[in-house]
């Protein structure tokens, strides 16, 4: 049997039989003094304190002790008689901020060194094991040495827990061991996601789940058994708590944002961001500050992280409710990680007793593993989705190929028909022109043979037979200008015509242009203004081409307007263009005559003013004289207001 009677006075049977028995209940605590075994054989002074708690509000002296100070925690064990000769061993869990543990009269060990004021004292927090060795009816006398001088509460925050050596270091070692297995385990999904994050930014439900499998890690390997003194021995105490106070203060919006980014819609933004928000500012004034002024701050946010989960398990309800994928699966993880912290919480604010590591960590696992398998879901049904998409896509280009294939062959039928009938079209273009060519040899001659018979003629006739003999020598001379166009425009056409560029003078090319239409104009009564206005005396250019371009502008010109009227004859050049204009104010162009009027034999609304015959070729040659020197042709015309022809050269 084994006994442990607080204070010597008050005796509390523990049913031992191998067991590991937590020492939870009333202690003897004497402040302001390190009392020797001897001593706290002969105390009578002490006052009872409950284990696990803080001294901060228990009366010494009439007064609260508050957080700091130094005192002796003692109670005693009392073995039974019947048990044989053995080692035991004592856990000892985290105790602000320094101490030494002594059995009866013997040292047994210590973390920190305990002091009598902040200058002596060395704080250290850390979970350790201490062996010794004990008979059958012996009575043990625990007595801790405790100081505190840095942390805003004092006293033994955990019971001890006593038992066979063996079993209180295996079940000690067990309880590291898994606590690194699950470190491990959340480790290896947080960088998992994390990694997932970087390759995909857009996924930032990888990059929260990733924070909070940090936080959780955080809070493993600094409290329970501590792991992270295994790895990192001179640690401080600072270190370690302000590590806690991170964790306590990041754990509840990292979750957030976390199953916000999984379920979005049911998420007030606004909500989620201002935790998000609260949650950094405290992170950064952890950081900044001394632990003992975070800890200030800890109840309150233990409050806030309760409310935050009732949140979220309020939105997870509708979520589930909504049968979302994963929501049902994932509410049940979420109740246990809940329950498990809020154990937590209340526990280690001691408003409810029985503080237990493994349970929060069993919680903590099955909500992790939860959300783990929740990712690794989402993953599965998006492959699976990827490999249906990638299946019908397939069957779509599978279909498509075919309706191509289909379309490739109609198509390449059609262009065998279209190319024969190209060959027909071509061969009976050919036979056109060379027929056209054959006509206009043989017309040349008999209509050369009528103008010369008229001519002769001229001299005998009078009256009404001389005019017919006029009449018939009129349409003898335009029926050779016809020709004569046609053929012209019939040479100019052929893919084979070779454009000549030749260096000539402007100025020259200008002045006979000028004289010839001059004396045109002069004999219909119309006033030719001709202007050249060009620096350069000699440019490269066809100047036969020109000259035909200027021609049937200029007769055209001519040919339309009216007696008393102005024609206007520019050439200029700019910016390496050669500018060719002609305008006039005769009787312009309808919307109707614009849209035929470069094309062959178009007879449009004008009418020659003087008789003069006209064939509808002539604007067709310009146009295609200037395509043939890669320039640009320009009408502005309104109906009743003249016609400005612009034509642009380039000059190479």
């Amino acid at each position: 049997m084994v006994q442990s009677i607080s204070g010597f006075a008050q005796n509390q049977s523990f049913d031992y039989n191998g067991k590991v028995i937590p020492l939870r209940g009333d202690w003897s605590l004497v402040m302001g003094s390190f009392l020797s075994y001897k001593e706290v054989l002969e105390d009578s002074s002490a006052t009872q304190i409950q284990v696990p708690g803080t001294w901060n509000d228990v009366k010494w002296n009439e007064v609260s002790i508050g957080p700091y100070g130094y005192g002796t925690y003692y109670t005693t064990v009392i073995l039974d008689k019947t048990i044989k000769n053995q080692t035991l061993a004592l856990d000892v869990s985290e105790i602000s901020l320094a101490y030494q543990l002594y059995i009866n009269d013997q040292f047994i060990g210590q973390v920190g060194t305990p002091g009598t004021s902040k200058e002596n004292t060395d704080p250290k927090i850390d979970a350790e094991v201490f062996e010794f060795n004990a008979s059958p009816g012996d009575t043990l006398a625990l007595i801790f040495h405790i100081s505190n001088f840095s942390h805003e509460s004092g006293g033994l925050w955990y019971e001890p827990k006593i038992g066979p050596s063996d079993k209180v270091l295996r079940k000690h070692d067990l309880n590291k061991f898994i606590t690194l297995i699950m470190i491990g385990c959340i480790l290896i999904g947080g960088v998992f996601q994390l990694y997932i994050f970087l390759r995909k930014q857009t996924e930032k439900s990888g990059l929260y789940f990733s924070l909070v499998c940090l936080t959780i890690i955080m809070l493993m390997i600094s409290r329970g058994s501590m792991p992270i003194m295994d790895l990192f021995p001179n640690t401080s105490w600072v270190v370690l708590k302000k590590i806690v106070y991170l964790a306590v203060f990041l754990i509840g919006p990292s979750n957030a944002l976390f199953l916000r980014e999984i379920f979005p819609r049911y998420f007030n933004k606004y909500i989620i961001n201002s935790m998000a928000i609260i949650g950094l500012v405290l992170f950064c004034f952890t950081l900044l500050v001394s632990p003992r002024i975070s800890y200030a701050l800890v109840p309150y946010h233990h409050v806030y992280n309760i409310l935050i989960g009732i949140y979220l398990f309020i939105v997870l309800i509708k979520t589930a409710i909504d049968n979302k994928f994963g929501a049902r699966f994932l509410l049940i993880g979420y109740l246990s990680g809940f329950f498990a912290v809020l154990h937590d919480i209340l526990s280690s604010q001691y408003i409810i007793p029985g503080y237990s590591f493994s349970m929060i960590h069993v919680g903590i696992l099955l909500y992790m593993l939860q959300l783990m398998a929740l990712l690794g879901g989402r993953y599965l049904f998006a492959l699976e989705g990827k490999e249906q998409l990638s299946n019908h896509l397939k069957k779509v280009n599978k279909e498509l190929e075919e309706i191509v294939a289909r379309r490739t062959k109609a198509l390449k039928d059609k262009s065998d028909i279209i190319e024969l009938k190209n060959a027909e079209l071509e061969k009976a273009i050919k036979e056109k022109d060379h027929l056209m060519a054959v006509v206009a040899h043989d017309l040349k001659a008999p209509l050369s043979s009528i103008q010369g018979i008229s001519d002769l003629m001229k001299s005998d006739l009078k009256g009404q037979t001389a005019e017919f003999n006029e009449m018939i020598k009129k349409v003898s001379i335009d029926g050779r200008e016809m020709i004569d166009n046609l053929t012209e425009l019939k040479t100019y056409e052929q893919s084979d015509f070779k454009v000549t560029k030749t260096v000539f003078k402007l100025p020259d090319f200008f002045e006979q242009k000028k004289i010839t239409y001059e004396l045109i104009a002069e004999n219909k009564e119309i006033n030719l203004r001709s202007k050249l206005s060009s620096r350069r005396k000699k440019i490269l250019s066809d100047s036969n081409m020109l000259g035909r371009i200027a021609d049937n502008l200029l007769s055209n010109a001519l040919k339309f307007t009216q007696k008393g009227c102005i024609v206007n004859f520019l050439i200029s050049v700019k910016k390496g263009n050669l500018i060719l204009i002609v305008s006039d104010n005769g009787p312009g162009f309808s919307e109707k005559d614009k849209d035929s009027i470069f094309k062959e034999f178009q007879k449009l609304s004008a009418r020659p003013t003087a008789g003069e015959s006209s064939a509808g070729l002539g604007l067709s040659i310009v146009k295609t004289l200037v395509d043939k020197l890669e320039g640009s042709i320009e009408l502005e015309s309104e109906k009743g207001d003249g016609a400005k022809f612009t034509v642009t050269i380039p000059l190479n």
